[in-house]
Parts: structure tokens; sequence; C-alpha cells
């Protein structure tokens, strides 16, 4: 696997190689200090499997230089990993087509789960975005990226509902009428489907999205 991130902070990089490093030990990573060294990474014909960058960096003009990007890239998932605490700035950013924007004040466990989901195909939309009662706004205005959750069969959903609820899986087929290897076959799906290796994990997805209820 091999990683692009960028950043003009070098506490951040080796803290964000440190987390990749947690993805794949053998992975590879690549260190942009500016959104210039970006392009000439890139122009010397290296790929990517995920690209991470901040968006307070040297070089970055606007967020239609973070589109090109996306679009160049493509279908290399790109990830923002940045202080930006505004909701409509977080919608602006993830309109142009980045698969996850993680705030830095984010967990360290929970950054790697993300990452861990992106590159599994899904996207990550920070909680505070559904939140409601916020101020009306275009950018509020517009559909929020496709979330991971989209990916799961109704049946999955139910499931993993039932899953952040701390039911067994026995407890899980008497609710629902299945029999047990059912269950465990929907269970396998809906942690494959997410990207994560446990059920401890697809349920932080869960409650980090910010939803009380899927179903």
């Amino acid at each position: 696997m091999q990683v692009l991130i960028a950043d003009d902070h070098s506490i951040v990089r080796s803290g964000l190689t440190h987390l990749v490093g947690e993805l794949d030990e053998q992975a590879t990573v690549v260190a942009a200090t500016s959104f210039g060294q970006i392009s000439s990474i890139l122009d010397q014909g290296d790929s990517f499997d995920l690209i991470v960058i901040d968006l307070r960096m040297p070089g970055l003009g606007g967020l239609d230089a973070v589109e090109a990007l996306v679009r160049r890239v493509a279908p290399t998932p790109v990830a923002v990993f940045s202080m930006i605490d505004s909701p409509d700035e977080m919608r602006a950013v993830l309109s142009r087509g980045v698969r996850a924007f993680i705030p830095k004040s984010t967990d360290d466990v929970l950054v790697v789960n993300i990452l861990r989901l992106v590159m599994a195909g899904g996207s990550y939309v920070p909680p505070v975005l559904g939140m409601p009662g916020g101020p009306a706004s275009a950018a509020a205005a517009r559909p929020a990226p496709p979330s991971v959750f989209d990916g799961l069969t109704r049946r999955q959903l139910e499931v993993l509902d039932l899953l952040t609820q701390g039911l067994s899986n026995q407890d899980i087929g008497e609710r629902l009428g299945l029999n047990l290897s059912t269950v465990k076959t929907h269970v396998t799906g809906v942690l494959k489907a997410l990207g994560v290796g446990s059920r401890t994990q697809a349920v932080l997805l869960v409650k980090e999205s910010g939803r009380d209820r899927l179903v």
C-alpha cells in the first residue's frame, strides 16, 4: 500500500504516518509539504492507494484545486484532515468529491477506522453535519456525500442496528425471526461492507455517524 500525506506540519505528517502503519505495517508513505509538491509527486507517475491532505497548506488556492486533484487521481480516494470546524465549510469540501472530512480533533482509533472505511470504498461525514437545528444555508441544502451505510441491505441495517444495542447473535435471531447461521452470515456481510474487522468497530462507526437508529 502506498499513501500520500500532504501537510505542512511535521508533527501531523508523523502522526498520520503512524496511523497508516496501523492499517498496513508494510505501507509506504510519501510526504508533501505544499500543494505544489503534490503535483510534482504525481507528475513522476507514482500511483497511490490513498491521499490525505490538509486544507491550510502553502499553494492551495481553493476548493477548485481540491476538486481538480480528486479528478486527477480518481479512483484513488482523497481524504481531508483539517482544523476547519465550520459545518458549511465541511459541506463545501465534501461537495468537491473528497471521500472523508476528518477533523484533526478526531480520536486516533477513529481516524484509523475512517481511513480503513475510505479505502474499502466508503465515505465519512463528520457527525456535526448530521446535527439538526443548524443555520440554513445554500451549502446545507446540498445533498450529503454517499454514506458507507448506503451499501447495506435493509436486513443488514436491521442487524447492525441491533448490534449497536448490544444484542448477541442469538438475541438478534430471536428479534428478527432468523436462525443463528443466517444471523452470522448477515453480521459477516455487514463487517465486509463497512470495511471493518470486528463488531466493535462497526458499532463505533455507527456511534460516530451521529445516528441514533439506522432503520
